[in-house]
């Protein structure tokens, strides 16, 4: 063996090489060499005037990216052991197969020694090419008690209980969750937040975070909520405020000619059973709301159009935009001086955090009707029932006519999910009984760490951001048929659950999402592979199983006195690259002479 340097420009990845799948995180590695150095010498061979990287590919893509970035020029000097080709594939294999990673626990009192060195987490973050976010968090669960760090480093409790610990900053009180729930993230979490109110609450969404802030409130962060949402630390606070704004929106209405209104952060017990009033009609938009208006949907645009970190267009912005501009149309609806006079307003806080205004009329109407001006009008020549009975009959007729026409269905079904999908309108909006309800495959990010998934929403944000309020019909009757079914593929596919039920139990749901697999037919090893975090999962049988399965009996021997935490580790890396997925993933084949499906003659014509 022979230490040596080279230039940059004379290495090449070896096909030698035992690991196949493209490498994660060059660029972290790549900013932690530009600021440490090469810690570990490459192992190369040589061959025709050139060296070839038979173990520390890794190392090597990350120093071909610093070349790129102008980081390191060609001529840089690499440190490295000369071997012979021929020991090219053991090396690369005992390289892999003897690396261990850091537990975490190591990482993160890593992490907390560096800031007490006097590092600041954004220099940590540049020197490590990770995110400043992480950097945060990572400090988070370094100041965890010492006793709960200890636990955490003998696997006593999880990353998901250690993270639940850093609600509290106080030490006495994260040892006495952890004596009393143990390895539970979610007893911990609520022991934690018992005194709290969490911030997507409707209490705390109805008072808003701004108005919290300003009146002395104080929050605790969650820094590994997925939302970034955290608690309030005062609900007492939080309900003082939330009545305060009822009674502010009350005066309003009073303003406005209600005589009275009844407000409560609760719908009274009876609501459900009160004669609730309707507008009476809606008036034109001012030239201020017109505006207003169109500043909001201009704002709703732009925020689709550029998602944020997590690439997802649906946030909380947009909702809270949707929700803006329902309220303004709202707003252009009222009640005559009579409907004021027979009933009352009463204002409550919505599931979504924002009022509820529900006009209930508690004098009995007259039997006459009595116009706009007063004039008493005669009673309809139709009753109730009967414009009923002759509505289903149009409703019968228009279903036929719509039944010759496939081009308007398409429009129909487009327009109805566009609605509800992408402008949040309830399903009782539209005529067509399509009632959509969105399924959002949450995954842990460890789960799906090696992944090429696209999410929905990301691939069809451009689409979807195009697609108008007003005028939807109109505008999906001008779009070419290619762009319709483009459109519908998005919508449809987003509504498309296929969870198992955990209890191992099946349905017809179940059963007709393994058909629309079968006919989407994804190559499910190209895109999902196995991680750690997947493998932790399963027993110490399963596991060797799965080693004597696909690496062979051997393998399966001499790792069978290992640790569990051990042998996953060594099965994670021994399936890396082979192209295995687990049975739940796997997807029944296409029988080749499947006759295609026969349609209606009115429809194939």
């Amino acid at each position: 063996m022979t230490h040596t340097t080279v230039k940059l420009s004379q290495l090449r990845l070896s096909p030698l090489n035992v690991r196949k799948v493209k490498p994660q995180q060059i660029d972290q590695l790549a900013a932690d060499i530009a600021a440490h150095g090469l810690l570990q010498n490459l192992i190369v061979y040589r061959e025709d005037r050139k060296y070839y990287v038979a173990a520390g590919g890794r190392r090597y893509r990350a120093l071909k990216a610093l070349q790129k970035a102008k980081t390191l020029c060609g001529t840089h000097a690499v440190p490295m052991d000369e071997r012979g080709k021929d020991e090219a594939v053991e090396l690369s294999l005992a390289e892999n197969a003897q690396r261990e990673d850091m537990h975490p626990a190591d990482a993160v009192r890593a992490y907390g020694k560096l800031l007490d060195d006097g590092m600041e987490p954004g220099d940590i973050a540049a020197r490590f090419g990770v995110a400043i976010s992480y950097v945060r968090k990572v400090l988070r669960l370094a100041a965890l008690h010492e006793d709960a760090l200890a636990a955490f480093a003998k696997d006593k409790i999880g990353m998901e209980t250690a993270q639940a610990l850093t609600l509290t900053e106080n030490g006495a009180k994260q040892i006495e969750a952890l004596n009393q729930y143990g390895n539970s993230a979610h007893q911990i979490r609520r022991f934690l937040t018992q005194e709290t109110i969490a911030s997507d609450h409707r209490y705390f969404v109805f008072v808003g975070h701004e108005s919290y802030a300003e009146a002395g409130g104080s929050m605790t962060a969650d820094l590994f909520a997925d939302d970034g949402e955290g608690y309030a630390n005062d609900p007492e606070l939080v309900l003082s405020l939330a009545d305060a704004k009822l009674q502010h929106l009350a005066e309003d209405l009073r303003s406005a000619g209600w005589p009275r209104v009844e407000t409560g952060t609760e719908k009274p017990e009876d609501f459900y059973n009160l004669n609730r009033m309707h507008e009476a009609g809606s008036r034109a938009m001012t030239g201020a709301e017109d505006v207003q208006r169109t500043k909001l949907e201009e704002a709703r645009e732009a925020r689709i159009a550029e998602p944020g970190e997590d690439g997802q267009w649906n946030d909380a912005v947009v909702r809270d935009l949707d929700r803006q501009l329902r309220d303004l149309e709202t707003g252009l609806q009222f009640f005559t001086e009579e409907q004021r006079q027979e009933g009352y307003m009463l204002v409550t806080i919505g599931h979504n955090g924002h009022a509820d205004m529900s006009a209930i009329r508690t004098k009995k109407t007259a039997t006459a009707q009595t116009g706009a001006d007063g004039v008493e009008q005669a009673k309809p020549d139709y009753s109730g029932a009967l414009v009923e009975t002759l509505s289903k009959i149009k409703t019968l007729a228009v279903q036929e006519a719509v039944s010759h026409d496939p081009a308007l269905a398409l429009d129909i079904v487009l327009d109805c999910l566009a609605g509800q999908l992408v402008h949040d309108e309830p399903s009782y909006h539209s005529p067509l009984a399509l009632r959509t309800e969105g399924f959002n495959a949450f995954v842990p990010d460890e789960f799906i760490a090696v992944s090429t998934i696209e999410p929905v929403e990301r691939l069809g944000a451009a689409q979807l951001a195009a697609i108008p309020a007003e005028d939807r019909l109109a505008y999906l009757r001008t779009l070419p048929a290619d762009e319709k079914e483009a459109l519908l593929a998005l919508l449809v596919a987003g509504q498309i659950n296929g969870t198992m039920p955990s209890n191992g139990g099946t349905d017809q749901r179940n059963v007709r999402f393994e058909q629309i697999a079968m006919y989407s037919r994804p190559d499910m090893a190209e895109k999902w592979e196995a991680p750690l975090a997947f493998y932790e999962k399963l027993r110490k049988p399963v596991l060797l199983k799965l080693l004597e399965e696909n690496v062979g009996e051997g393998a399966a021997e001499n790792c069978a006195k290992m640790t569990k935490a051990d042998l996953a580790a060594e099965v994670a890396q021994r399936m890396s690259g082979r192209g295995w997925i687990p049975a739940p993933l796997a997807i029944a084949a296409m029988q080749a002479d499947e006759p295609e499906a026969e349609r209606p003659e009115a429809l194939a014509a």
